[in-house]
Formats: C-alpha cells, structure tokens, sequence
C-alpha cells in the first residue's frame, strides 16, 4: 500500500518537474538580455559559483529547486511558510553571498526548520540552485524597478 502511494506521488512530482523544466528553459531564453550572461553580483562580492550565470545551469537549478526547495520557499523563492530567497540581504546588493547560501543549503540551520541537503544534493546541483536563486533576485529587482517606474508615471 505504501508503495503505491509513493509510485503514484514520485510519477506526480515527475511530470511536474519535467513541465517545469520546460517552462524554465522557455522562462530562461532572456537570461542573457537581462544578465549580459555575467552574475550581477557586486565586484566585492564575487561569487566563487562555478554556474554563475550559465543558461542550462539555471534550468537545471530551477528544475532542482521545485524538487528540493519549493515546498517551503515557495514559487521562484519568493518565501511561503519559510523565508524568502531573492530580495533583500538574500537579493543582488544583499548582504548575503553565495558562499552562505550554498553553506546554508548544505548544513542546514540548527534549530530552524531548515534541513541539510548535502546527502541529499550533490556540491554542483547546490550551487545550481544557488546560481537560479541569483537569477531569480536579478529578476526580481528588474521587475521592482520596471514597476516601480510604472507607477512614477501614473
């Protein structure tokens, strides 16, 4: 009985990861317009990610986080029943590097609801997640600011 309960969900969470996967390599065709295809982080800032601002990694990251992450961040890390990943000392000017996130991601955080993913996650699909994250907050602060200039029109 309960391995037909967890076949059927593991074929559930299958399809929506590969249509996920499809509407992330559609949703990534515009990395480079926005990115120049180069991180956005700051010069002091420089992230040690070696998929830093790679295409197929930011698929494969978003396809990892809606696995792995979505459950309690929510769509794209915009935060749920857990915090938000994209703005904020999370965001492209924040405090926050990548170096903490992939640490953070990896350990966990004791005493929080937040788990360690490294016997469940490889060190590259890590920072895949990490690198979609980044991307996710440059989109973010491009939206913010694209609405925030709508509305200084009105």
């Amino acid at each position: 009985m309960i391995k037909n309960f967890l076949r059927s969900h593991l074929r559930a969470i299958t399809v929506v990861a590969l249509f996920g996967s499809l509407a992330a390599s559609a949703h990534f065709g515009n990395v480079s317009a926005m990115s120049g295809g180069q991180s956005q982080a700051p010069a002091s800032k420089a992230s040690q990610n070696p998929f830093a601002g790679d295409q197929k990694a930011l698929v494969e990251g978003a396809d990892l986080f809606g696995r792995n992450c979505q459950q309690c961040h929510s769509t794209r890390g915009i935060g749920g029943k857990c915090p938000q990943l994209i703005h904020g000392a999370w965001g492209p000017e924040g405090a926050n590097s990548d170096e903490l996130m992939f640490r953070t991601i990896s350990e966990g955080r004791p005493n929080t609801q937040m788990g360690a993913f490294k016997d469940a996650l490889t060190k590259d699909e890590i920072w895949k997640i990490v690198a979609y994250l980044r991307y996710e907050a440059q989109r973010y602060a491009h939206q913010k600011k694209n609405d925030d200039e709508d509305s200084d029109r009105r």
